[in-house]
Parts: structure tokens; C-alpha cells; sequence
């Protein structure tokens, strides 16, 4: 039941571990010489991380605005690049009919010049000179006029060469430029998976400032001091329990706790006659380290309580209630006379009940190598199950399903 309850237990994680810390004394169990500038510390690298997280979100968004500006000016170079062809072929066409006028242009001339009504035109034009000035003039113009023609088209076939290859280079620049498009528009795809990623990461990173921000203060507020080692030099608690209690005045255990290698029901689940009215209780006196809806929507608490008989910490967690007790908060130290709400199905749930856990260890606590994370609990209570581990040991249940009590 409570796998359902995984990725939400996840995603709350950081505050779990942070604020179940040292609340009941232990001399032993301060062995992990936590103080209050290790939380100060913590606070600070948040911070710092929750900055740097900052500045790369940032940056990426930087990066992607390049490449966005990068694509516009390939685009607007391209459309240049269009137009420019478009006014080398007009230019093309237009020198290949110049050409072709000079040419028939030229040979008009040399025909006239050479040859008219069979007789030598050029010659009798030539020769008809007064002098010999005259002459030399006369027959330097014709040659002047076939020239200057030769001239024009050479010079319009060297244009229309250096047009051509103009051509060739604009279409390998827009081949080019279409690649660099492409690789801008995918790295414009992985930037804003980046830039996502880090928003992401800073919404946790600001929910862990948060917690520390209220660990600091809590502690201080207990009058810890930088250097302090939590409940040791400041924050000790008075003796813990030794008695663990039902959850509910009235009720009856409507599944047990099993384990299979396929699946395991780490919970007895609990019914009642009075069913959304009855009221649940901590199993013991505690602290509660955690209140949420689990991703079904169930709302959920969890409590720590320290055992002085085996000096050991147990996690209780109560699923499925209807509504909590008013004013509970996270960090509150609770005693088992206190209700924390009422019995109800939200959630994935068949029927109005309570689903209950109760483990020996610290969830989700970073001095707790067997609960310190989700899967590590898990495998954690199968394995206890497995070896014949049974809430039953700890709280007195009439035996079997179905057989009420009507006391705590």
C-alpha cells in the first residue's frame, strides 16, 4: 500500500531528514555531532547552490536568446542572399543579349565595310583618302569600331563568369547557413530541456532553503549556539516512551502485515464502527516529522518516537485519513493522547480505514543508514517481515481480523 506513497515521500524528503533530527535525548545517538552550524552550514550551501542554480538558468536563457537572434540574421542573410540571385540572373540574361547584339552588331560592320554591291567598300572607303593623313584616319576608325565591340563583349562574358561563380559560392553559403540553422534549432531544443531541468532543481533547492531556514531558527530559538552538538549541549528532550499504543479507541484489524517475494503489505489496516468519525492517535509519544497528500491524494502523517526500553527509534506513518486534527505541524512534539485526525478513505483506498506502518528506524533521517532514503526503507521492513517482524509485537491486538476492541 504505502509504495503508492513513494514519489511523494521523494519529493519531501529533504524536510523529513532535516527536521526528524534530535528531538529526544540520546547521548548515544549524538554521536553523529550534529550542531547547529552543521544545519548553519547546510543553510549556507543551499543558498549558495540555489544561486548557482540561478545564474545557470540565467545563462541558458542567454544562450537560447543567441541562438534564437543567430537563426534571425541566417534567415535575413538567406532572404539577402535570394534576392542577390535573383538580380545575377536577371543580369546574366540581360549581358547575353547585349552580347549577341554586338556580335551581330560587329558582323554588320565587317560585312558593310568589306563587301557591298561586290565591291570593296572598305578598300574604296580607304583609299578615297586626300591624303595620307586622311587615310591612316580612315581605315583606324573601322578598326577602332570592331575593336570596341571585341572589347564590350569580352568584358560582358567576364561578367557573366564572375556572376556565375558568384552563383555557386551563394548557393554553397545558403547550404551552409541551412546546416547552421539546424544545428541552432536543436541546441535551442536541449538549452530549454536545460533550462527546465534547472528550474526544476531550483524549486527543490528553495524547498530545502526553506527547511533549513526554519531548522536554524528552531534550533536557535532552543538557545543552540553555532558550535552547540544538538541534544547534547542544547535541545535535550525529556525521557521518551516506553509503551506503544492503538491508534484508535475503538476499531478491528481488517488486513495484516505479510510478506511475499512478489509483493508486501507492510501495514496492518485498521477499520472502525464509527468509520470518518473516529479519531486517530500517535501509537506513542513523538514528534511529527512529516504532513502531506501522497500522489493518490491520501493525506498522511508520519511520527518519530524514541523507545527507552530498547533505546531503539521507531516511524510511524497513518494513511488514508479524512481530515487532520487542527493545528498539528511538522516539529511538534505530540503525546499518544493527542489526536492527529480522523479515520477516512482519500487516496487509493476500498473502504473507510486506517492503513498504519510502525518500523524501527528513523525515515528518511541521514544518520539512519536503513531508512535514510524510500527504497532503503523498503527493502529495510521486507527484510524485518521476512525475519518475522510484526507491529503485533509492539501493540496489542485482539488476535485475528475483524475482532474489536474498545480502548486504547
Amino acid at each position: 500500500m504505502m509504495k503508492k506513497i513513494g514519489k511523494k515521500l521523494l519529493v519531501i524528503s529533504l524536510s523529513i531528514y532535516t527536521i526528524v533530527a534530535l528531538f529526544f535525548p540520546f547521548n548515544s545517538y549524538a554521536a553523529n555531532n550534529q550542531t547547529l552550524g552543521y544545519y548553519e552550514e547546510k543553510l549556507a550551501q543551499a543558498k549558495k547552490e540555489a544561486s548557482d542554480n540561478k545564474n545557470a538558468i540565467n545563462k541558458t536563457q542567454s544562450e537560447i536568446i543567441y541562438s534564437q537572434n543567430q537563426i534571425e540574421k541566417l534567415k535575413n542573410e538567406t532572404l539577402a542572399l535570394t534576392e542577390e540571385i535573383k538580380k545575377l540572373t536577371e543580369e546574366i540574361e540581360k549581358h547575353k543579349f547585349e552580347i549577341k547584339d554586338k556580335l551581330s552588331e560587329s558582323k554588320q560592320i565587317l560585312e558593310y565595310m568589306q563587301m557591298s554591291n561586290g565591291k570593296n567598300v572598305y578598300i574604296d572607303y580607304v583609299f578615297k583618302a586626300t591624303s595620307i593623313t586622311e587615310l591612316i584616319n580612315r581605315s583606324y576608325i573601322v578598326k577602332e569600331i570592331v575593336d570596341y565591340n571585341k572589347k564590350v563583349i569580352s568584358n560582358l562574358e567576364q561578367i557573366n563568369k564572375d556572376n556565375a561563380k558568384r552563383q555557386e559560392e551563394i548557393d554553397a553559403r545558403k547550404v551552409k547557413i541551412a546546416s547552421t540553422e539546424k544545428q541552432l534549432e536543436n541546441n535551442i531544443v536541449s538549452l530549454g530541456e536545460k533550462k527546465e531541468s534547472l528550474s526544476a532543481g531550483g524549486v527543490s533547492i528553495e524547498k530545502e532553503i526553506e527547511i533549513y531556514e526554519k531548522q536554524v531558527n528552531y534550533y536557535k530559538n532552543l538557545g543552540c549556539k553555532t558550535n552547540d552538538v544538538i541534544g547534547v549541549d542544547c535541545a535535550v528532550q525529556g525521557a521518551g516512551t516506553g509503551v506503544f499504543r492503538r491508534p484508535t479507541v475503538t476499531g478491528y484489524v481488517t488486513q495484516e502485515m505479510y510478506y511475499k517475494p512478489s509483493y508486501s503489505h507492510r501495514a496492518v489496516d485498521i477499520g472502525s464502527k464509527n468509520g470518518r468519525k473516529e479519531k486517530i492517535y500517535p501509537i506513542a509519544d513523538g514528534v511529527i516529522t512529516s504532513i502531506y497528500r501522497d500522489s493518490y491524494g491520501a493525506l498522511c502523517v508520519t511520527i518519530e518516537h524514541y523507545n527507552i526500553n530498547d533505546r531503539k527509534y521507531y516511524t510511524s506513518l497513518y494513511v488514508h485519513m479524512s481530515s487532520y486534527a487542527p493545528g498539528i505541524y511538522v516539529g511538534q512534539k505530540i503525546t499518544s493522547n493527542q489526536y492527529i485526525g480522523y479515520m477516512g478513505d482519500t487516496g487509493y483506498a476500498f473502504g473507510v480505514h486506517l492503513h498504519m506502518e510502525v518500523f524501527p528506524c528513523r525515515l528518511y533521517n541521514s544518520s539512519d543508514k536503513n531508512c535514510y532514503r524510500w527504497s532503503a526503507y523498503d527493502s529495510y521492513a521486507k527484510n524485518l517481515m521476512k525475519n518475522g517482524y510484526n507491529v503485533r509485537n509492539l501493540i496489542t491486538f485482539p488476535k485475528g481480523t475483524y475482532n474489536s476492541w474498545s480502548s486504547r
